[in-house]
């Protein structure tokens, strides 16, 4: 262990510097993995019904008071249509095409219906706008921000 040591701090200067670098979140700044509004979205509870080829959420009673509530939330873009410039696309907790990053929950995506084309964007973006609760999906969608904008 006393062999490792000294190497442990400039790996760590080192791992630290690059992630500021690449634009991640500052030492001591939380970014949007740590909003706890996508942690509350994993109180619901789901289940697949193969025969019917659905799946089928229970919301918590927390959950379920935040229907057609105005909520505002950052993740990353997941364009659903095969174009750069939609209305509609999915909001991801995490950045899906991440090697490294673990897979989103299915309760960590929200379909977007947003007012008015938006271009897609990789980094992180903040979307407003009606929340709604879905109880049955097919595609396995829970939620949905209806009247939505990129802020």
């Amino acid at each position: 262990m006393r062999i490792l040591t000294p190497l442990i701090l400039p790996v760590l200067f080192v791992a630290l510097t690059a992630m500021t670098w690449a634009g991640a979140a500052p030492i001591g700044q939380l970014d949007h993995e740590d909003d706890l509004q996508w942690v509350g979205f994993n109180d619901a509870k789901v289940v697949a019904d193969a025969q019917r080829g659905v799946y089928t959420a229970t919301f918590s009673t927390t959950l379920a008071k935040m229907n057609n509530v105005a909520l505002s939330i950052s993740g990353y873009m997941l364009p659903i249509e095969a174009t750069t410039h939609s209305a509609h696309f999915i909001i991801t907790r995490r950045l899906t095409g991440c090697q490294f990053c673990p897979p989103n929950e299915p309760t960590e995506a929200i379909e977007v219906f947003a007012n008015s084309p938006v271009d897609y964007r990789q980094t992180i973006v903040t979307v407003a706008g009606r929340l709604k609760l879905v109880r049955e999906s097919s595609q396995g969608l829970f939620y949905r921000l209806e009247g939505a904008k990129v802020e």
